[in-house]
């Protein structure tokens, strides 16, 4: 760990079929899905960063396609859980995690870690909120589980008519979550990993989420541009702060909407931010950037 070093990471979730997940959307078909993924590990193959990348699966995802997963897994890419709760044994759960009680969420996060490993047949210590969605209780929950790193969205999220997706105030860097309050740091065995996102205010994803590094976005010289100033004004701040883990975290999906051209533009500019603030660019699993908060006493 070092403070002249720039992690990156590239995230992508891995959805149930759209039709088993209403709410949240997903691949029209598994071949979709199959076809995106190894469509986004080409384009970090070719980009010499695939120590960079990790598909975080849905249950439905790990269940339909194991075998693309394990092969994956194999060649060294990071799989992490992303249960999606709305399209989790679908229709059976309706609604997202952060709605349900403690009691409620720590039985549904245990039946997604059993399906997960079920199909794959290996662990991870990895899990991502699902549509944004947490209460206080779901970080003791994920440690009481074995989870080590927990993937929350960015901060400036303000929905006033749910409670449980607003992240203003969210740290932007990697930190310990708290039992108190899900947007606080805290002293719980559990490293969050937020998502990118732009901190200034000047892009919007939806009239309440700040936009981020998705590749969902349309292509254009202006979605490159926001890429441009959301990766140099996190840089800048995490530089300006001195955090130890200054990261950049590209995002995505398994459908067809996750457009290559926007991976590949995003990839090739987050290694030329890297050279003009003279700082080492490092791909990483998010299990390594928790290697690396343990190693900086950061957790």
């Amino acid at each position: 760990m070092s403070n002249d070093r720039l992690y990156l990471m590239g995230t992508y979730d891995c959805e149930p079929l759209k039709a088993k997940s209403p709410q949240c959307g997903g691949p029209e078909t598994w071949q979709e899905s199959e076809e995106k993924v190894l469509e986004i590990t080409q384009i970090y193959r070719e980009h010499g960063l695939l120590e960079a990348l990790s598909f975080h699966l849905t249950p439905s995802a790990a269940k339909a396609q194991p075998e693309l997963y394990k092969g994956l897994h194999h060649e060294g890419i990071y799989m992490g859980i992303q249960p999606n709760i709305p399209g989790f044994r679908f229709p059976q759960y309706d609604r997202d995690l952060g709605l349900y009680n403690a009691d409620e969420q720590r039985e549904i996060i245990r039946l997604c870690k059993e399906d997960f490993e079920e199909a794959l047949g290996f662990s991870t210590i990895t899990y991502t909120t699902c549509c944004g969605s947490r209460s206080d209780a779901t970080a003791s929950i994920l440690v009481e589980m074995g989870y080590k790193v927990y993937r929350p969205p960015g901060p400036g999220r303000l929905d006033k008519a749910r409670r449980d997706k607003i992240t203003v105030g969210l740290f932007p860097f990697p930190y310990k979550a708290s039992a108190q309050h899900r947007c606080l740091a805290g002293d719980l065995d559990l490293l969050c990993i937020p998502t990118t996102v732009d901190l200034t205010g000047k892009y919007k994803r939806s009239e309440w989420a700040p936009n981020d590094l998705r590749a969902e976005n349309p292509v254009s010289e202006e979605t490159q541009q926001m890429y441009r100033d959301i990766i140099d004004s996190n840089i800048e701040l995490g530089l300006l702060m001195g955090v130890p883990l200054n990261n950049i975290q590209i995002v995505g999906h398994n459908t067809a909407h996750c457009v290559g051209e926007n991976i590949a533009y995003a990839l090739d500019y987050v290694r030329e931010a890297a050279e003009k603030f003279d700082l080492e660019l490092v791909p990483i699993s998010p299990a390594g950037i928790r290697e690396e908060a343990e190693r900086a006493g950061w957790i």
